[in-house]
């Protein structure tokens, strides 16, 4: 589990961000420059057109992309500006673990980032962790490494940094449950039935939060909020029947922790991504912002209420998997992936994609043992299967 206790004398003078062109990789350039933090590496996928400007901003001494074809295009695009160009994966990781920042912001999105997490682990950095799919796949190796390696972790993800803030310094004994809260993405309300004829564009529509396509869709299912589930498991040690869920449509209260006496203690905030982000860059500081303050008055009013895991089973899915162990929820990753790209391209309807994770999730095999290998194994099979139950459906 993560560690309660951020070093106090953390200070970032330098960093280095992982997945910087996505949305949480953009949102972290942003707080980075409003406090003044260089940056010494950036990595990114495929796209050297939307790279380039963003390294040319940055003068980072590493950039890396996903291939090399990316990395020949960034080059072209930078000429005789260009840092130091990485895309061979072995020589990336590489740089990641013995990067010189005194914090790694791993924003790459899904299961492709599961290697640089385990090597930002290895780094013996403080790490800013916005992947959740790593946590969830792999986190016992990723605290086994940071452990060894003398590294710390601050969770980014809004509603996991809102838990730690309320655990920070606290004894995990006095814990009894912690409550997630849930935008309840677009569809809040509708029945099973209503949600069959969602169209892709209204699953991105998402009320509250600016987030990538992926997560929005899993938003829009509460598939993200699931993930969440086993995330907070895995970081906070508690089992899955002490994570409850409730839909809190106004996304201000980001979480809240229930003590053994029955109290309870929230945090409480904007929906903007940035303020976790920045926390991580300062914990167990809090930074001065010149934003304008949350005025309650204009919030008028905090609303909760159960998620309707009929409509949803997503949320019921990720319990299951949790219960199942091993490498369940690795499982359950590659074959929502699997789904959620067939919807956005039309291949399957919105219901499907819960039909073919729950589908996936009951037939592949799952092995007790958590490695490298194993989840590589699971993701495989979870992804063969998925992609025959896309293809059964589009015939039908």
């Amino acid at each position: 589990m993560v560690n309660l206790k951020p070093n106090p004398a953390f200070r970032a003078s330098s960093a280095c961000v992982l997945g910087a062109t996505g949305s949480v990789g953009s949102q972290t350039l942003d707080v980075l420059a409003e406090l003044g933090i260089p940056v010494v590496m950036l990595t990114a996928g495929e796209g050297a057109e939307r790279f380039a400007p963003v390294v040319r901003r940055w003068r980072p001494k590493i950039a890396a992309m996903a291939s090399e074809d990316a990395a020949a295009r960034l080059r072209e695009l930078l000429g005789d500006d260009a840092p130091e160009i990485l895309w061979r994966p072995d020589e990336v990781l590489d740089a990641v673990r013995h990067t010189s920042a005194d914090i790694i912001f791993h924003s790459v999105a899904g299961l492709a980032g599961i290697d640089s997490a385990l090597a930002a682990a290895e780094s013996g950095k403080r790490v800013g962790m916005a992947n959740k799919e790593a946590i969830i796949a792999c986190g016992d190796l990723i605290f086994s490494r940071m452990a060894a390696s003398g590294g710390e972790m601050i969770p980014v993800d809004s509603e996991h940094s809102a838990i730690y803030r309320c655990l920070e310094g606290r004894d995990p004994a006095d814990l009894r449950r912690i409550l997630l809260t849930a935008s309840g993405g677009p569809f809040f309300g509708r029945t099973a039935e209503e949600l069959k004829s969602v169209t892709p564009e209204e699953a991105l529509a998402h009320p509250t939060w600016k987030m990538g396509k992926k997560i929005t869709v899993d938003s829009a299912t509460l598939m993200n909020k699931g993930f969440e589930i086993i995330e907070a498991v895995r970081l906070f040690g508690v089992p899955e029947n002490r994570v409850d869920v409730l839909v809190h449509r106004q996304s201000i209260v980001h979480s809240m922790v229930e003590w053994n006496d029955r109290t309870l203690l929230a945090q409480l905030g904007r929906p903007d991504m940035r303020d976790c982000i920045r926390y991580a860059a300062t914990a167990p500081h809090a930074a001065r912002v010149s934003d304008p303050p949350l005025d309650f008055s204009a919030v008028a009013s905090l609303t909760f209420a159960r998620p309707d895991t009929t409509a949803f089973p997503l949320l019921e899915a990720a319990r299951e998997a949790v219960r199942m162990g091993g490498t369940a929820p690795v499982g359950l990753i590659a074959a929502d992936e699997e789904a959620v790209d067939a919807f956005l391209a039309g291949r399957i309807g919105f219901t499907d994609i819960a039909a073919v994770v729950t589908d996936t999730l009951g037939r592949i095999g799952i092995s007790s043992e958590i490695n490298t290998e194993t989840a590589a194994y699971t993701v495989g099979e979870a992804r063969r299967h998925a992609r025959r139950q896309i293809g059964l459906m589009q015939r039908m």
